[in-house]
């Protein structure tokens, strides 16, 4: 959540007629406000089952807690037929205010939802809610050998039992934990210090879980790798994570935790990462988004590459064949993801760099990165999840 505040306090600031900051210079993180809708419960007769356990895809809208308006999912089956809202007509309410990326594990969908302070559990065929888990500020979630993990923004990871739901003793991790991800045995947690950038973020670090123990066992700090936010996971082991606010670099941790700089970029995704349960059995690959923004001009420069995960070498540049910017449609990538089947690549975007309370869209483009088509979303999409 704190990324996404990041990037609205500068809309704030704008639409109040003070000047944007620069891209090495953040803007100051605001909590958001409070959303209280009128009508977030439904009548009992509007509340269905919209997917039928159809093929497709969740998107997560993370809405516009300035603008007051919630998050919502959406599901789009594999024929194309979109259906808007369908926690809500699943579930008779509204997800909450700024949910984050969720996970499918096994046959179900994990949900956090950062300022209502709560991760869902979904029945990953219907969106149906099965429970609720109480966790201060959820960030991220990731999952392994039956456990979710919750990197909670305010210094500690729980853990939910996937049979029974309980949630552990909070584990101190450090500050202002982002990005969390399971692999070797270990979970690596993205502790940003986000709210440090007065001292340059000093206190960031990858803190390293072990996962039989579910204890803190080191954190692992490099000179690069402050303010770190996403991570994404490959077959061989190796962990990234992004550095968007800071180096604007994407670094590799092996499977013996050594660090390095593997290239410039802001948005990774690969194509085993841990968002679904299923595996695509194809070359491992890691696709990087670099994007670059002028804050005085509101412009975002974009480049584009794929790199092979097992050797770092890159196989791609300028990869996804983006169409040009119009007047009804610019350019502005949030997220990306794979789609395990067949590897079709999935870009979420604003409407522009200050267009965070307008609907958005994710492009959609085949596996050799060609422009496949356009769809149109609910404000600020903020992942695409596969079922």
């Amino acid at each position: 959540m704190l990324k996404q505040l990041k990037f609205a306090a500068i809309a704030l600031l704008v639409a109040v007629g003070f000047t944007a900051c620069s891209e090495d210079d953040p803007a100051p993180v605001i909590p958001p406000a409070p959303i209280t809708p009128t009508d977030s419960v439904a009548p009992a007769d509007s509340i269905i089952n919209p997917m039928r356990g159809e093929a497709g895809m969740y998107v997560i809208n993370q809405g516009n807690s300035y603008g007051n308006v919630a998050g919502a999912l959406d599901f789009i089956a594999q024929n194309g037929t979109k259906t808007d809202s369908v926690f809500f007509k699943a579930n008779g309410q509204l997800i909450g205010d700024a949910p984050q990326k969720p996970i499918i594990y096994g046959s179900k969908m994990y949900v956090p939802v950062f300022a209502s302070n709560l991760v869902w559990v979904l029945d990953a065929n219907t969106a149906t809610v099965i429970a609720s888990v109480q966790t201060s500020q959820p960030e991220a979630v990731c999952a392994s050998n039956g456990h979710v993990y919750i990197s909670n923004n305010d210094g500690f990871v729980t853990r939910i039992d996937t049979t029974s739901y309980t949630k552990s003793a909070p584990l101190a991790v450090g500050p202002n934990p982002y990005g969390i991800a399971a692999a070797n045995g270990k979970v690596y947690v993205a502790c940003s210090d986000a709210n440090n950038y007065g001292a340059g973020y000093a206190n960031s670090a990858i803190a390293v879980i072990d996962e039989a123990t579910f204890s803190k066992v080191k954190s692992i700090t490099n000179e690069g790798i402050t303010d770190p936010w996403e991570m994404a996971t490959d077959n061989s082991g190796n962990v990234y994570v992004t550095t968007p606010y800071t180096a604007n670099k994407v670094w590799k941790i092996d499977a013996n935790d050594n660090v390095s700089a593997l290239c410039d970029g802001t948005y990774i995704a690969t194509n085993s990462q841990n968002r679904t349960s299923r595996a695509t059995g194809k070359q491992d690959l890691l696709y990087v988004i670099h994007a670059v923004t002028d804050w005085s001009t509101y412009a975002t420069t974009i480049s584009s590459s794929v790199y092979n995960a097992a050797t770092g070498a890159q196989l791609s540049n300028n990869f996804l064949q983006t169409p040009a910017n119009t007047t009804e449609y610019t350019f502005a990538p949030i997220c990306m993801d794979v789609n395990p089947a067949n590897g079709d690549i999935y870009v979420c975007s604003d409407n522009g760099s200050n267009g965070y309370a307008k609907p958005g869209y994710i492009n959609v483009y085949t596996s050799n990165g060609a422009f496949s088509k356009r769809i149109a979303t609910g404000i600020h999409p903020y992942g695409v999840i596969f079922k």
